[in-house]
C-alpha cells in the first residue's frame, strides 16, 4: 500500500508526495508548473519535502505571488 501526502506553500497545492510500498523514500509530484524542477525528486520523510519545497519557493520568489 502507497502512503502520500499534499504540500502546500504560501496557501497553494503545489504537489504530493508518495511512497510505494517497499520504498524508503518519498517522491515529490508537481502540481503547478512553477515547482516542476523539483518533479521526481526523493525526499526521506515528508518534513524534509516541505522544508525543501518552502526554501525552493523563497530562493525563487514563489511564496510572494
Amino acid at each position: 500500500m502507497s502512503e502520500g501526502y499534499s504540500i502546500e506553500i504560501a496557501d497553494e497545492l503545489v504537489g504530493i508526495i508518495v511512497r510505494a510500498s517497499g520504498e524508503r523514500s518519498f517522491r515529490f509530484h508537481s502540481a503547478v508548473k512553477e515547482y516542476r524542477a523539483l518533479d521526481g525528486q526523493n525526499f526521506p520523510r515528508p518534513e524534509v519535502a516541505e522544508r525543501a519545497l518552502r526554501d525552493y519557493a523563497r530562493r525563487k520568489h514563489l511564496a510572494a505571488r
